[in-house]
C-alpha cells in the first residue's frame, strides 16, 4: 500500500522513539522519555558532541522558536505514543494473524512498536490509511533493519484490508 517517499510528521517520529522508550521500560517516567527526545533532536539538529562547552554554545545558540517548535513537536508525539501505548494489546492483536512467524515478542522492539503506530493512526488517529502506513514504513526505514520497512508496510496492509472487509473501523 505504500505509494513512496512521504514526508513523517515529526509528531509520529517522536511517537515512535517514545514509544520504544515505553517498551523498554520507561513508561512510567514520562520526563525520562521527554529528556531523551529532547537529546535526540539536538543531536539530530546539531550531531552528536559529549563536550559541556559545545552543549552550552548549543543551547545558547538555539533559535527560540524553533526551540518551541522542537518542544511542542515532542509534546505532541508523547501525546501520541500514550494513546498508542493504551491501545497496543488491541494493535498486538490485530497484526498477530499476519504475524505468525514473528508473533510481537519476537520483533524488534521498533518493529513491534510502529505496527502499533500505524495501526492506531488509521484505527483510532483518523489518519488515511495510506497516510499511516507511509509515514510509518518511512519511519522503520530510517531507524530499523534492511527489511523492516517491506514488512512493516505488508502488515499494516493485510490489517487495513481486513479492517475495511469486515467493518472493524479501520478508515
Amino acid at each position: 500500500m505504500s505509494t513512496g517517499r512521504h514526508r513523517v510528521r515529526a509528531e509520529r517520529r517522536y511517537a515512535l522513539q517514545a514509544l520504544y522508550q515505553f517498551d523498554s521500560g520507561l513508561a512510567g517516567d514520562l520526563s525520562a522519555v521527554r529528556e531523551a527526545l529532547d537529546s535526540a533532536a539536538e543531536i539530530e539538529e546539531f550531531g552528536e558532541s559529549p563536550d559541556t562547552a559545545s552543549a552550552q554554545a548549543r543551547l545558547a545558540a538555539r533559535d527560540p522558536d524553533a526551540a518551541a517548535l522542537r518542544a511542542q513537536q515532542i509534546e505532541d508525539g508523547l501525546g501520541l505514543a500514550s494513546l498508542v501505548w493504551e491501545y497496543r494489546s488491541d494493535a498486538d492483536a490485530a497484526v498477530k494473524p499476519y504475524t505468525a512467524e514473528w508473533p510481537a515478542h519476537r520483533q524488534p522492539v521498533l518493529d513491534r512498536n510502529a505496527l502499533r503506530l500505524g495501526w492506531y493512526g488509521f484505527t483510532h488517529g483518523g489518519d488515511p490509511i495510506a497516510v499511516a502506513i507511509d509515514e510509518t514504513v518511512e519511519l522503520v526505514k530510517t531507524y530499523s533493519t534492511e527489511k523492516s520497512g517491506a514488512f512493516v508496510n505488508a502488515v499494516l496492509d493485510r490489517v487495513a484490508k481486513a479492517g475495511t472487509a469486515d467493518g472493524t473501523g479501520a478508515r
